[in-house]
């Protein structure tokens, strides 16, 4: 039997998992697309790191790898352990972040197709006779150079055309976790019997402006800013880490004091 089985363990979260996992010395069993051994094989601790997030374009994909690949593996399945890798934006429009709190999907949300899947996989893994826990990450960030998401999108036009178009207010707030934060996290939670809850926010604890982003870009790019103001943006509360924390020895860093790093690796990369 291996040790973990990381499914969607090519992707920028599923990689720097199976990085950590082997790296500590453990068998890690990364299953391709329609892979028979997934529904054969003695998989150990699962990491369910699957997942998109394209509702307008790729709508029946998110579906699948949010929610139908979940299904199949915890009917079918062999496996000691689960972490489904949720996500906190469930709590976006929210009076609370906390993993306890009621949570609604916002009719107006161009995204609620993603929320839904997520909320309907939380719900098979609570339902289900399998050992799973359930992980809700906020932001998480680091070197994705071809990421659509909003904090390496912005680094990369920082640096490749000296041009930043925020399509948000100085003032939108959200809470940005390191990969490597999230990674620590999640491995002690793999390795520890006994959890006293079946969800867990794993995120930095405090939400950053798009403003002070937006300083640290024009200070180490020399990249200029133009705001698109609106009146729409995205409301997420602050993210109780606290149930985390009661658990595990989780310190996380801050996005603005990681910048300056990941813009100098994106750098490299890039130029």
């Amino acid at each position: 039997m291996t040790d973990y089985t990381v499914i969607g363990g090519h992707g920028f979260i599923g990689s720097a998992v199976t990085k950590k996992l082997s790296e500590s010395g453990h068998s890690v069993f990364i299953p391709e697309k329609n892979d028979p051994r997934l529904f054969s094989n003695e998989l150990g601790t699962v990491l369910f790191c699957a997942g998109a997030g394209d509702c307008k374009n790729e709508a029946l994909k998110v579906f699948q790898s949010n929610s139908l690949l979940l299904a199949e593996v915890l009917e079918k399945s062999t496996f000691k352990k689960m972490l489904y890798i949720s996500s906190t934006r469930l709590y976006m429009g929210q009076e609370s972040a906390n993993e306890s709190a009621d949570l609604t999907v916002l009719a107006n949300d161009s995204r609620r197709l993603f929320n839904l899947t997520k909320l309907v996989s939380e719900e098979l893994c609570l339902l289900s006779t399998q050992n799973t826990i359930i992980i809700r990450p906020s932001n998480v960030y680091g070197l994705a150079l071809n990421s659509p998401l909003f904090l390496p999108a912005i680094t990369r036009n920082a640096i490749n055309n000296k041009h930043v178009d925020m399509y948000v207010t100085p003032e939108y707030e959200k809470d940005y976790l390191s990969v490597n934060d999230f990674v620590d996290a999640i491995y002690q939670l793999s390795e520890k019997d006994n959890l006293s809850s079946e969800i867990y926010n794993i995120a930095s604890g405090f939400n950053t402006s798009a403003k002070d982003i937006a300083e640290v870009l024009q200070r180490e790019t020399g990249c200029e800013i133009c705001w698109h103001l609106n009146d729409s943006d995205e409301y997420f509360p602050l993210n109780d880490i606290s149930l985390l924390k009661s658990e595990i020895n989780f310190n996380p860093r801050n996005v603005l004091d990681d910048m300056s790093i990941m813009i100098e690796d994106f750098k490299q990369k890039l130029i």
